[in-house]
């Protein structure tokens, strides 16, 4: 059983409010302070929050702007926390894109940076076909396109791999 929730406040037509970028398509409604939670049989899987969503019914979908998601386990201790220039929530199905300045963060520290990634939600899985960082103390991978789980314990990097350590002066040397 899926349960969604949907808290809003501060609707208003303000057009002024809209992101630039935005769909040409009038949103069915827009919303500040949005806020929006999975749960499966009563336990949180994420929540979402935004300072801006415009909302389309036909398509089943929103965007958002200034994005934070915060991912759960079933235990409901957060693993994850996910932020973004924008967001779009398809809600057929709960994949989410996210866009730039994406950055996810783990309780454990790690850290991935990127200018886009998906979030499945069938699979549970993360995507991204643009240039990544992944950083975990001093130790940093960076390359370009990634499949992981929400946790960024089990990940791959598709291409041009490339492994280095922060030096104590801030730099990143090569790792060999």
């Amino acid at each position: 059983m899926l349960l969604l929730a949907l808290c809003a406040h501060g609707c208003g037509g303000d057009s002024d409010s809209r992101p630039a970028g935005a769909a040409v398509d009038p949103p069915d409604q827009e919303v500040s302070d949005f806020s929006l939670t999975e749960s499966v049989q009563g336990t949180r899987k994420w929540t979402l929050w935004a300072e801006w969503a415009a909302i389309y019914n036909e398509k089943a979908q929103v965007q958002a702007k200034n994005v934070r998601i915060d991912f759960f386990e079933d235990t409901g201790r957060r693993f994850s926390e996910l932020k973004a220039d924008s967001g779009t929530i398809y809600q057929r199905t709960n994949d989410m894109e996210a866009a730039g300045n994406v950055v996810v963060r783990t309780e454990e520290g790690i850290t991935l940076e990127t200018q886009s990634l998906k979030w499945l939600n069938a699979s549970q899985k993360i995507l991204s076909e643009d240039f990544v960082r992944i950083t975990q103390g001093r130790d940093v991978l960076t390359g370009v396109g990634l499949v992981s789980d929400p946790s960024l314990n089990e990940f791959e990097i598709k291409s041009q791999v490339q492994a280095f350590v922060v030096d104590e002066e801030g730099r990143l040397v090569p790792k060999e």
